[in-house]
């Protein structure tokens, strides 16, 4: 059955393809400007910093004030506490990937990573707040009550995990590693999920053209226009698909509700990048986490945006989309400094190899 469904698909993708190539075009090529002006800027450099603290161990001793803290209410290791805020903070993929390298490490069972991923898994404030916040609604103020939410959500799921049992986490070494082969390694790593994460926002880009232009994405507009969430009703479900399209909400005043909810829940893109990301650990629980997480972070929102003064709410964003890198050096900066660097790794692992024989 699950091979008969494949190729159903597979045979409506290669018609899609064949009939609407432009369209496809189309989307494949804005998605591949979304991933230069959005997804880049805002992720690599801060996943790389954060798999570098992973990796040198230097988290334990940066992050200690707050994962001390974090620490006595969550009743969990320090060294989990700190992996929940970089999760948090650094964007999608960095949680799996910090915690895949400890169950890499034999210091974390797969069962218990499983458990983590339920809370150590959100959008970064430089997305949230950047793009979101000063992209939709024109209002950093706003981009920092979403992230707030989100933030908070992750924190309630996270006691809750706790509640189901302990975590057994070994000791970690005692000596730093502040190498440069670290460095190497942890920014390669972060430019290897940068292009799994483009990868698949550009696939998904054109797999959502095809559902748009089969009727599929109308289904869901008059759903959700049952659920009054007024004009935002035509924008959900792409967004749902492909997160990074939350940027063409409307700042309607359900908005900010609508976007922690949606930063909470992830989307389809994303859990397929964490899929990938993910080796043996089982995610079963957090695809199930998604939902409550998204349920928690939309109301924290539509409550705390109550404090903000209504001209925040109601700024009107440029009808033109976020375009908030435009044109400019820094992005093909960006780019090339993430192919460099796969570069200087191949070539760091073809002279250890030759070494070696």
């Amino acid at each position: 059955m699950k091979t008969f469904f494949a190729a159903i698909l597979a045979a409506g993708a290669a018609a899609f393809l064949m009939i609407c190539p432009k369209t496809a075009s189309q989307a494949a090529s804005g998605a591949i400007s979304a991933c230069l002006e959005t997804i880049v800027p805002s992720l690599f450099a801060f996943s790389a910093v954060a798999i570098f603290l992973q990796k040198s161990g230097l988290y334990r001793v940066v992050l200690k004030p707050f994962s001390l803290v974090l620490s006595k209410i969550l009743r969990m290791d320090e060294e989990l506490c700190g992996i929940f805020l970089l999760s948090n903070i650094g964007g999608y993929p960095v949680g799996i990937s910090l915690l895949s390298a400890l169950v890499a490490e034999n210091r974390l069972s797969e069962r218990d990573a499983a458990r983590l991923m339920c809370c150590c898994f959100g959008s970064g404030p430089s997305f949230i707040i950047g793009i979101v916040g000063t992209g939709v609604f024109g209002s950093a103020a706003v981009g920092g009550v979403i992230f707030a939410a989100c933030f908070l959500a992750s924190l309630l799921v996270a006691v809750f995990v706790r509640t189901r049992g302990e975590f057994s986490l070994k000791p970690a070494p005692k000596q730093l590693s502040l190498t440069s082969s670290t460095f190497v390694l942890s920014v390669n790593a972060a430019a290897r999920a940068m292009f799994s994460v483009c990868v698949m926002v550009v696939g998904f880009s054109v797999i959502a053209a095809g559902l748009r232009e089969i009727g599929v994405n109308a289904l869901f507009e008059r759903f959700f226009a049952t659920l009054g969430v007024g004009e935002n009703s035509v924008r959900i479900f792409p967004a749902m698909l492909e997160i990074t399209r939350i940027k063409e909400l409307s700042p309607t005043a359900n908005a900010p509700a609508i976007s922690a909810a949606m930063l909470s829940f992830g989307g389809v893109c994303v859990f397929l990048q964490i899929s990938a990301l993910a080796g043996k650990i089982p995610l079963k629980r957090f695809l199930v986490s998604r939902i409550f997480a998204a349920t928690l972070s939309g109301g924290l929102a539509a409550l705390l945006a109550l404090a903000l003064p209504p001209c925040e709410v109601e700024t009107i964003a440029q009808s033109t989309g976020t375009v908030v890198f435009t044109k400019n050096a820094v992005l093909s900066l960006a780019t090339l400094a993430m192919s460099g660097i796969l570069l200087v790794d191949s070539k760091f692992r073809s002279v250890n190899k030759n070494s070696v024989e």
